[in-house]
Formats: structure tokens, sequence, C-alpha cells
């Protein structure tokens, strides 16, 4: 195992911890699913297995093309695929009832391993970030600026709020 370890140029722990967890990581390859995703088949059948799968895909397309999603429309989506799914499964999901809520809605991000659904990827302005590297460097070249005077803009309004004493 050391010999291994220093070969790739990783700690022993690591190459032990991957050892010691080689079925669950190799479960995990063969399904195509994510390490930090949990798999819920076995749990809740496999409406909803079929059902955040379609969500998540669903998702994406409205990603890629841009449009603002926030909980309500998530909402009205999958009860309306729950419902489909379960007459199309009908013999498995006889009784079967769903609520899409916001703890559901919080599990299934985690175990889809989804973020900004909430629109905040969508809503940015893709021109205006194109152009504003261009911009500003003419502005570091007019003023003279070195690039240790320059910040990470999302920081500057802690600075703009904290106003000196």
């Amino acid at each position: 195992m050391v010999d291994v370890a220093c070969s790739y140029n990783m700690n022993c722990s690591t190459i032990g911890t991957t050892l010691k967890n080689k079925d669950k990581i190799m479960e995990h390859v063969k399904s195509g699913v994510p390490t930090m995703s949990t798999i819920i088949s076995e749990k809740c059948g496999k409406v909803m297995e079929e059902m955040e799968k379609l969500l998540s895909v669903w998702m994406q397309d409205q990603y890629h093309r841009r449009v603002l999603l926030s909980l309500m429309p998530i909402q009205e989506k999958v009860k309306s695929l729950h419902e489909d799914l379960k007459k199309k499964h009908s013999e498995e999901s006889e009784g079967a009832s769903f609520n899409a809520s916001h703890g559901w809605f919080h599990r299934f991000k985690a175990r889809a391993n989804l973020h900004n659904v909430s629109g905040e990827a969508a809503s940015a302005d893709t021109v205006a970030a194109q152009e504003f590297p261009e911009m500003l460097r003419e502005i570091l070249d007019e003023g003279l600026y070195l690039p240790e005077q320059v910040f990470n803009v999302d920081e500057t309004g802690l600075y703009w709020k904290r106003m000196p004493d």
C-alpha cells in the first residue's frame, strides 16, 4: 500500500479508505450515479426513482433554456410526473401518496447533486459577463492599478458597507 501511495503521491490513509470502500465505490461507478447521491429505489419504489430521474432531466433542460426555476413550478411538475407514473405503474403504487414538500425537495437536490435551482445562474447577463474582462483590463491599464489592488467583485460590497471610522 505504501508503494501505491508513493507512486500516486497520496497519503496511505487515502489508499486505505479507498480500498475499504471499494465495493461501494464500484457500485456507484457501475450505476453511473454520483458518489454523493443516495440510491432511493429500495426505499421508495420504481415510481419515485423514475420520477426523480425525469425531474432531474426536466430541470437540466429548463436550466439550459435559461428558464428561472423556483420551488412552486418544480412542485407542480413533480406532482404531475408522480401522477403520470402512478398510472403507468398502477400495480406498484396503490395507495401511495406523495407530497412534494420543502423537505423532500431539499433532499432531492442533495441526492441529485443540484445547485443554483433558485434561478441565480439562469438570470445572469452572459453578454455583459463576456464583455467585462476587456472593460476591466482597460480600467486597470488607464488607472495604473496593480493586480494586488484588484478585489473580487463579490467581496467589494463588504468594504463599501463598512466605512472607515
